[in-house]
């Protein structure tokens, strides 16, 4: 049977036939073919991929006999699938392509639809048996011998009422020359991963996100050429094939500038996304519970029932575990970041007061948790849900590198701090970063002048490491231990008090401390009293993900219960540490980078109780007013017994209380001791977590 020769030319959907027989060759060219020659020109990238499909198809040993291609929707499964039709067509490998939403999900759907393709694809189909499995495999068979036979099934994770037929009966059954691919959103788990035998059979490849360089490619075939164009949609986007595609053709009003016709369209596209994502949804009760999740940058059973305020069932649970989107993390389960935006804001816009509400109890929920567990962890995302967008593009980077480590400086390392200085000497440059909030399609914008980066080298090198203490320093590391930056974080102790009050940058500051502070400042080498944050550089001043990874680890200074001190000349910092609450200290500014850079010193005071009342105020709705009618009614206090409250939440003495109302300390005592037992509590720390968990 050559039919190859004689009456076909096979093609990805269709057939080209040569009319042999009558000396006259003529190409039957349909809309599929110009379809197909389009999206060729289009295809980007996926090279490795490309790779994969032809080491699949040219295998001698055939081990791998089912290939399967899975990731997010919108990935661009179907136009690699599509893809490799065309491959196979130019090898003359047969390729016969399914959907799985194109045929009826029984054994006979599915066989019906093979024998319709494979009909289309060879014009002598022949009828061995009225069996038509049996009839499909013979045909099946015929071919194999003389060409190689794919068959693809798209969409494969509908596929879940005939999954097991269709590995139990067709494929341990079909001629052991066919090869498989299949696409899905979720990776093949139950048998295909539980059997030893599917596991050598199989071979699983999760498509991902266009490179920048991918995305340069393929934004060019919409005509967009300007780099700084292409970074934004690349940073937006996170290079996900569809939202690229929505966002390019965007590009309708010319006289706006792109990243602005952007920021006007982000609803629309987000929108028409979440609707595909959600395609796998089936209830309103899931629906819900997935808007939950996309609030929370990692979740688990828990917190989703606290800000729901309902109890989450294990199967609901697991329901949502199973979406293709959803995976799991070190900290629980999370979102892919694209989707997990896409759901956010799309529903801020269209149920903004929702949105709030699971954005508060978020933000509450953590809160409490830190309070209770002063966990490094838990402060994070207690900022991260406050829904400061500067503060979470600074600090939770998307592509943030999980596998990155600080390590402690000591002797036995010293000399790659010394090699750090030495390359930062050799290599001086500006810094320039971009940290991009996706929710505004805004870019934060970090930079530090030539000047400023060269005069930081004058003021800090190897031999301030050496007098302050090894454990000042942590060098920056990815999984080969390259270094990558540098941490300099200064314990504020009797030992470097000294050395504190004499160096440049906080001498402005350590030099002119009172008595009583200087005091409250020299605890014992080896504990300390705060920190003064010296210095965070990098050995590539463009490495957005470094930065992240060194800002998001100086949450735990939060909850060092001492004093956390720092000076910079640089705007964005500046800009950082206000959003965090910290206070500029008056007459502590100093030119020590120069007089064209004045360097304010900011201060943020988390010692004793004061962590609880310091992260109170980010979430507080109400009005000063209101919160202090809610401590009075709940607690019949008196008016004076009030203003000691405020007075103590303030972090003032008993001393200062007294002075500050005009009476004598006794009496401050006095009433402090009726107020704590209104509130049935024994001591200052009691009382301000007891108020802080009612306002």
């Amino acid at each position: 049977m050559d039919f190859s020769k004689k009456y076909i030319r096979f093609t990805m959907e269709g057939v080209i036939v040569l009319e042999v027989n009558k000396g006259i060759t003529t190409e039957q060219k349909r809309m599929d073919d110009i379809i197909n020659e389009f999206e060729g020109e289009l295809f980007v990238g996926r090279k490795k991929e490309i790779e994969i499909f032809r080491q699949h198809t040219e295998s001698s040993h055939h081990d791998a006999k089912v290939l399967h291609i899975y990731g997010t929707g919108g990935i661009g499964k179907t136009y690699l699938l599509s893809e490799y039709s065309r491959i196979a067509e130019q090898d003359g490998i047969l390729f016969l392509m399914i959907s799985s939403e194109d045929f009826h999900h029984t054994p006979s759907g599915f066989v019906e639809y093979l024998c319709s393709l494979i009909e289309m694809k060879i014009s002598q189909f022949q009828y061995h048996t009225t069996n038509m499995l049996q009839n499909c495999f013979q045909n099946l068979a015929d071919i194999a011998r003389e060409h190689k036979i794919i068959i693809a099934i798209d969409t494969y994770e509908k596929m879940d009422d005939l999954k097991r037929w269709l590995r139990q009966v067709f494929i341990r059954n079909i001629d052991a020359n066919i090869l498989f691919i299949f696409a899905g959103r979720k990776k093949l788990k139950g048998e295909w991963k539980e059997s030893p035998a599917w596991r050598r059979v199989t071979k699983q490849v999760e498509l991902k996100d266009f490179t920048l360089e991918q995305t340069n490619t393929y934004l060019s075939h919409y005509g967009i050429k300007s780099k700084r164009h292409i970074k934004s949609l690349w940073q937006f986007t996170e290079g996900h094939p569809l939202t690229l595609s929505l966002a390019a053709i965007t590009d309708e009003k010319p006289e706006l500038d792109p990243a602005l016709q952007l920021t006007e369209s982000i609803p629309q596209i987000l929108i028409e996304l979440t609707k595909r994502w959600l395609q796998e949804v089936e209830n309103e009760d899931l629906q819900n519970l997935i808007e939950a999740a996309a609030i929370l940058q990692n979740f688990n059973q828990m917190c989703l029932s606290s800000i729901l305020n309902q109890k989450i069932s294990m199967t609901k649970f697991n329901e949502l575990l199973s979406l293709s989107f959803i995976k799991q993390t070190r900290n629980g389960w999370a979102m892919h970041d694209l989707i997990r935006d896409s759901i956010r804001i799309e529903l801020k816009h269209r149920n903004p007061e929702h949105f709030e509400l699971l954005s508060e109890r978020s933000a509450a929920f953590y809160y409490h948790r830190t309070v209770s567990t002063r966990s490094s962890y838990d402060i994070a995302q207690f900022f991260y849900h406050l829904g400061d967008e500067f503060i979470q593009s600074a600090f939770f980077q998307d592509s943030i590198d999980t596998s990155l480590y600080f390590e402690p400086v000591a002797s036995y390392n010293f000399h790659e701090v010394a090699a750090f200085f030495e390359h930062k000497k050799n290599h001086l440059t500006k810094s320039d970063v971009q940290f991009y909030s996706r929710g505004s399609n805004t870019s934060y914008h970090f930079h530090a002048s030539l000047r400023h980066n060269k005069k930081e080298l004058e003021l800090m090198d190897k031999e301030y490491i050496k007098k302050m203490g090894y454990n000042v320093a942590q060098l920056l590391k990815n999984e080969h231990g390259e270094t990558l930056g540098l941490s300099v974080l200064v314990p504020i102790n009797k030992h470097t008090l000294e050395h504190l009050s004499k160096e440049p940058v906080s001498r402005a500051y350590f030099s002119r401390l009172t008595g009583t502070d200087k005091k409250s400042f020299s605890v014992s080498d080896g504990s300390n009293a705060g920190w003064f944050i010296r210095m965070l550089d990098y050995a590539n001043p463009s490495d957005t993900a470094a930065r992240s990874f060194s800002l998001y680890n100086l949450f735990p200074l939060l909850l060092s219960g001492g004093k956390i001190i720092v000076s910079t000349p640089l705007p964005f910092f500046q800009d950082l540490l206000k959003n965090f609450g910290f206070q500029e200290i008056p007459n502590a500014l100093h030119y020590d980078y120069g007089e064209d850079y004045p360097s304010p010193t900011y201060l943020l005071d988390v010692s004793g109780a004061k962590l609880a009342v310091y992260l109170k105020q980010f979430t507080a709705k109400a009005s000063e007013s209101n919160q202090i009618e809610i401590i009075t009614k709940t607690f019949s206090f008196t008016e004076r017994e009030v203003d000691i409250v405020r007075l103590i939440l303030d972090g003032r003495s008993n001393a200062a209380i007294a002075n500050q109302l005009f009476v004598a300390e006794v009496t401050v005592k006095k009433h402090i001791s009726r107020i704590l037992a209104k509130a049935r509590v024994k001591n200052r720390t009691q009382l301000i977590k007891r108020i802080m968990d009612i306002i």
